[in-house]
């Protein structure tokens, strides 16, 4: 997941509502610290500091109990 993707994915769940308090914090937390970067080094720094962690450990559990809860 590129870092555009994961910035879109937080604004959806922040819509939808399918993520807790503690997670929303934390996933808009880092949102804050790469755009504080100048734009040509974001992905970088996600790809490199953030991404691995957050897709195992937020993004496919959450996506995981949707499938849950939509589809049986």
């Amino acid at each position: 997941m590129k870092y555009k993707e994961f910035s879109d994915w937080c604004n959806e769940r922040a819509c939808d509502g399918c993520w807790s308090m503690a997670t929303a914090i934390y996933c808009i937390g880092i949102v804050e610290k790469i755009n504080k970067e100048h734009f040509w080094k974001r992905e970088k720094i996600w790809h490199n500091e953030y991404e691995k962690e957050i897709t195992e450990k937020v993004i496919e559990p959450i996506e995981n109990k949707m499938k849950e809860v939509i589809y049986g």
